[in-house]
């Protein structure tokens, strides 16, 4: 299958990252210079992924990112934010409006690129046999398979990464396991890559689980996280 990827940016070297990147991956990439014009290519023609750069000339792209989450189009369209240069508040900021991830693209080359690519097309269109078992740790029940997560009865709404990231903690409990390692098993990402994602999602999925519950998912200092049992 042919993934149709969108990429809104003002930045010509992420322009040509991309291009190399669908070359390699064989996707059919398609490129604007300004958010309005990136509204109106969603609209009109979904594509499967958008890379949203966050310098545009006429809009911010996280403002961009809110407004297409308001939009049936772009309500679940996988997004990646990328910007030149790493920051934990863009990173934040992106995570909060619902953004698959987040690329300083100034320091990643081709290949790192492209896992990322690869990884959310994976985790948003790849058929996966359904997997019945509950999980069930303390107050909190996770049903991978119909993508259920209940705190004490009450349901919980978990973003994709928050609750594959959640199921890898639940599945090793009482194991302390490193951001590395988490990295690698909820992003599908190399162990080399900027792990600060990982305590990104940990904060948010610990207050969506609320406040005793959260407390399960225990920090281990210099070293990783644990669900405690």
């Amino acid at each position: 299958m042919s993934y149709r990827i969108l990429a809104i940016r003002s930045d010509p070297a992420l322009e040509r990252l991309l291009s190399a990147c669908a070359q390699t991956g064989g996707y059919e990439l398609r490129v604007v210079p300004t958010a309005s014009q990136g509204l109106e290519e969603l609209l009109h023609r979904r594509p499967d992924l958008v890379v949203v750069e966050l310098r545009l000339p006429d809009l911010d792209g996280l403002a961009w990112l809110q407004i297409i989450r308001q939009t049936k189009e772009g309500r679940g369209l996988p997004v990646i934010v990328a910007s030149r240069r790493s920051s934990e508040e863009g990173m934040i900021q992106a995570f909060d409006l619902a953004a698959d991830d987040y690329i300083a693209f100034g320091g990643c080359d081709e290949g790192e690129v492209s896992a990322r690519i690869r990884a959310v097309l994976r985790r948003r269109y790849d058929v996966e046999e359904l997997r019945s078992d509950v999980m069930e740790r303390g107050p909190v029940a996770l049903d991978p398979g119909r993508h259920v997560c209940r705190v004490r009865g009450k349901s919980v709404e978990l973003r994709p990464r928050e609750f594959e990231l959640l199921e890898i903690l639940m599945r090793k409990a009482g194991r302390v396991l490193n951001r590395a390692y988490l990295l690698e098993g909820a992003w599908g990402m190399s162990r080399t890559a900027d792990t600060r994602a990982v305590d990104v999602t940990v904060s948010r999925l610990r207050r969506a689980l609320g406040r005793r519950a959260g407390l399960r998912i225990e920090t281990v200092a210099r070293f990783g996280y644990r669900f405690r049992t």
